[in-house]
């Protein structure tokens, strides 16, 4: 986890009589120091600074942004007046101010502004619950008019920013002050928001920074309606500051795992998941619980849904971890019903890979019903043939040519002895001899090339099979698309699905199944 650091400034004690008018802002400080160093909650490291002249809150500044890397998280928070010039130039006041100079007895807010650029960290949160005036008479005009515009002075890239307010609460007439500031609501809400962890409003086991503002926001507005908190960020993603301590399974969720309706407890086990995903550890820990308790749902959509999660879960781990997956066999038992997409695509797949291929077929059906004039032994002479023919290749275009020839010729002798013999050599020489050489060798060693085996009447080759399961596939998948843009939902599309994934399987199997021969 990257660092965490807070830089706490906290001003009551003034030597100018004039700014007194604030309520324990060392208070606040001291009461969000200790939430933000709590390491269950936010786990920062905390530097708080009480009544300390400007020039030793001004080196703090710029020591607490130097060398912060990229990844380091930094919060400085502010409390006490902020005093606007007639120029518009805004100071924070110090235990040493004098209003009539602040130049020299403030710290500006371009000094701070230029802390803040200067320094690499992506995630910088400024916090300032100031009570902000006019530094001179209010007979005379200011130039910059009455609001402080502190978003505005404290822009760029990488920041966060909240303010308890935007505009002046109360003026000077020579000595005395004229108006009230409020008290800091700003800051009891915020360390309260923080420490209970009610501002973690998604529920999702963080609290971010803008969580913490609408929390503040809101309840900064019912107490106070006339103060009025603001904020900006320019950041990439989330800022987290703190966790909740005491984060609970949401309300809604535990009534739908409790309840005896089965799209209840489906709908609740959408909403766990999601948690799971966004959540922290504790978050993710407790959901996962859950989760793997509904496995054994008594329904069985729910149950389903569970196991899938909860296989996709092991299979992420594993990955992880770098071990390896487990068979097939061992991911699919047999007692348990299939209930989902992938459970439906395992058998599939198992069974496909099960099945005998054609060739097999071919080679155990011979021997198995084979006529009784032939011997179990009859493939083992297919090569002699060619052998006693050496020279197949030459009489290949003769051999078409000459049938009408060669056939008359030796049957005037076939009243003689020679004509048994005759009938056995001739064979090789005519046209039936290459077909049957082709055919019956293709059984036994290459598997058979022809698509349809007429040694099995009514049965359909690979391809075919290959056709017939895709085409089916597409057809259902047109119809699961048709149904879907219809509005139609539930039990039909998720059966619909399975018998996709089913006949996919199997047409992708005879596909392979007829490429590897």
């Amino acid at each position: 986890m990257a660092a965490r650091h807070a830089l706490l400034i906290a001003t009551e004690t003034y030597t100018d009589p004039a700014l007194r008018r604030l309520t324990a802002p060392g208070g606040d400080a001291r009461a969000l120091a200790e939430v933000l160093s709590d390491p269950e909650i936010a786990g920062f490291e905390v530097t708080t600074l009480v009544d300390q002249p400007h020039h030793v809150v001004g080196e703090a500044i710029g020591e607490f942004y130097r060398g912060r890397r990229r990844d380091e998280l930094t919060l400085l928070y502010f409390t006490g007046h902020g005093v606007k010039d007639d120029d518009g130039s805004l100071y924070l006041a110090m235990a040493n101010t004098r209003r009539d100079s602040l130049m020299f007895t403030a710290l500006a807010a371009e000094q701070v502004d230029r802390a803040m650029a200067g320094c690499a960290s992506r995630q910088k949160v400024l916090v300032l619950d100031c009570c902000y005036s006019g530094a001179f008479p209010s007979g005379k005009l200011a130039k910059a008019g009455t609001d402080v515009h502190t978003l505005e002075r404290f822009q760029g890239r990488g920041r966060a920013v909240l303010t308890a307010s935007d505009a002046t609460q109360y003026s000077f007439e020579g000595d005395s002050v004229v108006g009230s500031a409020a008290r800091s609501v700003f800051t009891r809400h915020l360390v309260a928001g923080l420490r209970d962890g009610s501002a973690d409003l998604d529920g999702d086991g963080d609290v971010t920074v803008d969580e913490l503002y609408s929390y503040v926001h809101e309840h900064v507005v019912a107490e106070m309606p006339r103060q009025r908190p603001k904020h900006q960020s320019d950041v990439e993603g989330r800022i987290v500051l703190a966790r909740n301590p005491h984060w609970a399974l949401p309300e809604y969720l535990r009534h739908g795992l409790a309840s005896p309706i089965a799209a209840d407890r489906l709908t609740a086990l959408e909403g766990l998941v999601r948690l799971n995903r966004v959540g922290n550890s504790v978050v993710k820990a407790r959901t996962e619980k859950e989760i793997r308790r509904l496995v054994d749902d008594d329904s069985r959509m729910v149950s389903a849904t569970a196991r899938t999660w909860a296989r996709a879960a092991e299979e992420a781990t594993r990955v992880t971890e770098g071990t390896p997956p487990p068979p097939v066999e061992a991911a699919v038992s047999p007692g348990v019903p299939v209930g989902s997409a992938d459970e439906v695509a395992q058998v599939a797949a198992t069974s496909a890979l099960q099945q005998p291929s054609a060739a097999e077929v071919r080679e155990a059906e011979p021997e198995a019903g084979a006529a009784p004039g032939i011997a179990p032994p009859a493939p083992k002479p297919a090569p002699v043939v060619p052998q006693t023919t050496p020279s197949a290749p030459k009489p290949k275009t003769p051999v078409r040519a000459t049938p009408a020839r060669t056939t008359p010729v030796p049957k005037p002798p076939t009243t003689t002895t020679p004509a048994r013999t005759t009938p056995a050599s001739k064979p090789p020489a005519t046209t039936p001899v290459p077909r049957a050489a082709r055919s019956k060798p293709a059984g036994p060693s290459a598997g058979g090339t022809i698509p349809p085996d007429p040694a099995i009447p009514g049965r359909r080759g690979p391809a075919r099979d290959a056709r017939f399961y895709l085409g089916t596939a597409c057809l259902v998948l047109v119809l699961i698309m048709a149904l879907g843009f219809g509005g139609v939902g539930g039990a039909l599309i998720l059966l619909l699905a399975m018998i996709f994934v089913v006949f996919l399987v199997i047409g992708v199997a005879n596909l392979l199944r007829r490429q590897s021969k």
